[in-house]
């Protein structure tokens, strides 16, 4: 049985961690379903990804008996399980689609980096979320210290890193991480209408403006800045960027 399920409504993919026995830990084969989802999302004609867990938990990172075993087994093991896992949650940031994490429950450690690379997070009423790799010996290695201290303000996100503190949605939806926080039963609907939100505008106005805001945070400002402008050069010559400009011509015209 596939440890990921994929189904499409609506030109959205929906992708459900499927280990609830568990809680969604990460493990080689679930991270092998993953990639395989990713590669299948990438060959369809969807236009949005929503991200959520089956059972009571989104994802509660590595599973922890097994990280032990490779540690027993030698150090490049467990270096090489955590590098697959942060190159995936890389693809999910850097993926041309909208990305919507709709958290069902426990978002800890890899599960909360996962949550870190989604373009917008919604969450269940009562989830609980933070970094944690503190509370077991452990360091982040996905990518949640780099994501977490821009997501989140620097003295919040430091103090959850040091802590390993677990939080509510509620008070994630405050610090702007969190979307919307909404009943459990709720939760795809609201996950399934924001990303309806994105789906109504171009796809390639959409990768493009995605790509450059994530190119834009590792370059000094004026190289950013020429990067923007050279994405726009180039998005002028596309039927997009006229479609667009008709339709509200179109919208705004009184009318005769």
């Amino acid at each position: 049985m596939t440890l990921v399920d994929l189904t499409y409504q609506d030109s959205i993919a929906l992708v459900r961690l499927n280990r609830p026995d568990r809680l969604n830990a990460l493990s080689d084969e679930l991270l092998t379903d993953l990639e395989t989802t990713l590669d299948r999302i990438a060959a369809s004609a969807c236009r949005a990804i929503v991200v959520t867990g089956a059972g009571r938990a989104f994802c509660v990172g590595a599973d922890l008996p097994e990280v032990l075993d490779r540690l027993d087994g030698g150090q490049e093991d467990l270096l090489a399980f955590v590098r697959r896992a942060g190159n995936l949650f890389s693809r999910w940031e850097n993926s041309p689609l909208p990305v919507i994490a709709a958290v069902n429950g426990h978002a800890v450690a890899g599960g909360f980096e996962l949550v870190l690379a989604a373009d917008a997070v919604v969450a269940a009423e009562g989830a609980l979320l933070g970094d944690g790799h503190v509370r077991y010996g452990m360091l982040p290695g996905g990518g949640g210290a780099v994501r977490i201290e821009r997501k989140l303000p620097a003295n919040v996100a430091r103090r959850l890193l040091l802590t390993g503190d677990l939080e509510p949605a509620e008070r994630f939806h405050s610090w702007g991480l969190i979307e919307e926080v909404v009943p459990a039963q709720g939760l795809l609907d609201a996950a399934f209408a924001l990303a309806r939100r994105f789906t109504a505008h171009s796809a390639l106005a959409l990768a493009e403006v995605k790509r450059v805001a994530n190119a834009a945070r590792d370059l000094p400002t004026a190289e950013a800045l020429d990067l923007e402008y050279e994405t726009f050069a180039a998005y002028v010559h596309s039927p997009e960027i006229r479609a667009g400009l008709t339709e509200f011509r179109e919208r705004e015209r009184p009318p005769a």
